[in-house]
């Protein structure tokens, strides 16, 4: 992994901006921001006082006086389409957040406009948080044999979906999905705030919906406000020939012995507990003895959420770094794929019917 230093503009000022702002901030040998698009005085205000970056009124000021090697775009849904489009042409590089258009329509325009022409990824930080990484690293190992279903139940579409296509290994395959609705009666949890002020029982709508690739089948299972709440556990199930991944339990048929399945789990070796002085940070991930996943941000003090949007940035900086053709990261394809099974599972729910996608103009072989 590349570890020279690259400098990122962000376009936006919100509450996601801030998770780059910390990265640059854990990691300056690696990252520098050139500055961030805030329209509003107040927040440009709060944005130099507590990140010490430069603040901009305009994307034309961004570029000309910050010069970045490559622009994040972290605005509405709505605008962020048009903003690309602008970037891409001036020629700026730019990493897009999710999704990178509202709806297929606006997919479609979008690819027509940039396509593979220019230097656009999307930070779809889900495949690469050390938990699914790590689990990602076991099916392309081999030790699974062939993976033949996933279930992800942590997040929402897009998100999921990304994860959930990544296990599978099915590219850019059609899929047949259906799905179904049901509201849960459960105790209101924490958001992005915090905890609730009162104590109150509130639906939670859930969704559980099949998207079966032919040979291959993912199963997308969310619940409104997942991501915070305590009693709205994450699961994954990962199904292979030889093997399976049910959370962090490992079982599977080894080629010298296949009378003699081995179970194992999946641990974290995480520093600073106990009297371990070498920070607080994750090292790596095992399954047994193997190790599936190693931090590369190690000693940075970063939560996984955040090690996985750095792991975006870099592949992005790598790219823009090298000839301008993908490094690894997450394409442009890759999220309208995404984006548009996710739209096709909204669909399904909402119309009672099952639904075989169709292939798009950014469908690869």
């Amino acid at each position: 992994m590349n570890t020279s230093r690259t400098t990122f503009g962000v376009v936006g000022s919100g509450w996601r901006t801030e998770f780059y702002l910390r990265i640059a901030a854990a990691l300056p040998d690696r990252f520098g921001v050139a500055g961030v698009v805030a329209r509003r005085a107040e927040r440009a205000k709060e944005i130099r006082e507590r990140f010490g970056v430069p603040t901009f009124d305009t994307v034309d000021a961004l570029l000309e006086d910050g010069s970045p090697d490559f622009v994040v775009t972290s605005v509405s849904w709505a605008a962020n389409p048009g903003l690309v489009v602008e970037l891409a042409r001036r020629g700026v590089p730019v990493l897009s957040e999710t999704p990178p258009a509202p709806d297929l329509d606006g997919m479609r325009a979008l690819w027509d406009e940039v396509g593979e022409s220019a230097v656009v990824e999307v930070a779809e930080q889900y495949p690469f948080l050390p938990e699914y990484a790590g689990r990602v690293a076991v099916c392309r190992s081999g030790l699974l044999g062939k993976v033949t279903s996933a279930h992800l139940s942590a997040t929402q579409t897009y998100h999921s979906i990304a994860v959930l296509r990544t296990l599978l290994d099915v590219g850019f395959a059609d899929a047949e999905v259906a799905g179904t609705a049901f509201t849960n009666r459960l105790q209101r949890g924490p958001d992005r705030d915090g905890w609730p002020d009162r104590d109150e029982l509130v639906d939670a709508g859930q969704v559980i919906a099949t998207l079966d690739f032919g040979d291959r089948l993912g199963v997308y299972d969310f619940t409104d406000g997942q991501w915070f709440h305590p009693l709205i556990g994450n699961r994954i199930v990962v199904r292979g020939e030889r093997g399976e991944v049910i959370d962090d339990r490992l079982t599977y048929l080894p080629q010298d012995d296949p009378a003699a399945p081995v179970q194992t789990s999946f641990t974290r070796q995480q520093t600073g507990l106990g009297g371990d002085l070498e920070g607080f940070h994750l090292r790596a991930l095992y399954a047994g003895d193997r190790r599936v996943y190693a931090n590369p941000y190690a000693p940075a003090r970063l939560p996984d959420e955040e090690i996985a949007i750095a792991t975006c940035l870099t592949r992005m900086a790598e790219r823009v770094a090298g000839d301008g053709q993908p490094a690894g990261g997450y394409s442009l394809a890759d999220a309208c794929q995404d984006h548009y099974l996710g739209l096709t599972v909204s669909e399904a729910v909402a119309t009672g019917t099952r639904i075989r996608t169709t292939r798009q103009p950014w469908a690869r072989d």
